[in-house]
Formats: C-alpha cells, sequence, structure tokens
C-alpha cells in the first residue's frame, strides 16, 4: 500500500539527510539514521550491525579517488501491510566521486525497512545490491 504524501516527503527528506551525514563524514549523524539493532548489508564485507558498528561507516568510507557523494532516486515507498508504523522503501543509492571531472563508482539498489521513530523515521534495516560499475 503506498504511503501518505506526508510520509512519503518524510522518507525522501530523511534519506537526504542520511547521504548528506555519510558524504560529510558524520558518523554519529549517520549512526543515528539507524534503530539501536539496525543494519546495513550488503553494501560493504563487514555489513554493520548495531549503532557503534555503523558509526564507523562514515569514518572509514572515504575514497582514496576524492570525495563521494551519494543521491537517493526514484524513491518508492509503501507501508508493510497495514502497518503505517513501517515503511518498505526502495531507490537507487548512486555514488560518484567528486575529484575533478567527477565519475560514477557505483550504484546500489537499496531496498529498507524503515519504523516510525517520533516525527521521523530510523532504518531497521537496509540491504544493498551492488550494480555493475559502469563501462570507463
Amino acid at each position: 500500500m503506498p504511503v501518505s504524501t506526508d510520509d512519503y516527503v518524510a522518507v525522501a527528506d530523511f534519506y537526504a539527510r542520511y547521504n548528506w551525514a555519510v558524504d560529510e563524514g558524520d558518523a554519529d549523524g549517520w549512526a543515528d539514521c539507524f534503530t539501536e539493532d539496525g543494519a546495513f548489508l550488503g553494501a560493504i564485507p563487514e555489513n554493520p550491525t548495531g549503532r557503534e558498528q555503523l558509526r564507523q561507516v562514515p569514518i572509514n568510507s572515504g575514497s582514496p579517488s576524492g570525495p563521494m557523494r551519494h543521491m537517493a532516486v526514484n524513491l518508492f515507498c509503501d507501508y508493510d501491510g497495514d502497518d503505517k508504523n513501517t515503511i518498505i522503501a526502495k531507490f537507487y543509492n548512486a555514488v560518484s566521486l567528486w575529484h575533478g571531472e567527477g565519475k560514477w563508482m557505483v550504484t546500489a539498489l537499496v531496498t529498507a525497512r524503515l519504523v516510525r521513530s517520533g516525527e521521523s523515521w530510523k532504518i531497521k534495516r537496509s540491504d544493498n545490491i551492488m550494480l555493475p560499475r559502469p563501462a570507463a
């Protein structure tokens, strides 16, 4: 079932802030996007789970080729059945390197389970499938 307009806008804003946090190296801000036992799976070999492990992702995500920029695109959201406090969000997270002319690094197909947390959302589980890198 598609989400309300208010919930869609809140999730879109949430993912913009999530991407800004990782790109700016804001470890606490990025980890706070997750529940205490949240999981970030498939994007990096460690598959961090829990806030302390998640804090390490922005710290360790720097690229030797320059700063990364994440862009969430083609977002769609559905409630998990009749539960209006859980959303399944799907989108592409396109990651580029912005050193010099900028180059695509990778695109991830993301399926995430978000749970309502007060006026916002938190990620319970983010499953990431890394799509093949474009030819140079």
